[in-house]
């Protein structure tokens, strides 16, 4: 273990303080960094993985819903034959869609 002796100085409004190169390279620190305050201390570490533990989670949820079946949607089978396609459409297409909102 490293301890190397440094001030705060001043940023702006804030505070900074200034971290080695060679404290970086031994620490492996680079990029997004997670702060976390304790009394005395300011603890400065790799993030969390964001996607950790989600493999387990989608598991989970679905053994819990394993029994779902296509019955409990039929109500989507109304919506999808509902007509809507047979009227006539007046609007711009969607090619002329997306040229207007570029203008913009």
């Amino acid at each position: 273990m490293v301890t190397i002796s440094t001030n705060l100085t001043t940023s702006g409004n804030s505070k900074a303080v200034r971290l080695p190169k060679d404290l970086l390279r031994m620490s492996g620190l680079g990029g997004q960094v997670e702060l976390e305050a304790k009394r005395g201390q300011i603890i400065i570490r790799k993030p969390k993985n964001p996607r950790a533990g989600w493999e387990k989670q989608i598991k989970k949820v679905l053994a819990e819903e394993a029994h779902i079946n296509d019955d409990d949607f039929t109500d989507m089978n109304v919506a999808s034959t509902d007509g809507l396609d047979d009227l006539p459409w007046d609007g711009p297409t969607y090619e002329q869609w997306q040229k207007q909102s570029a203008k913009k």
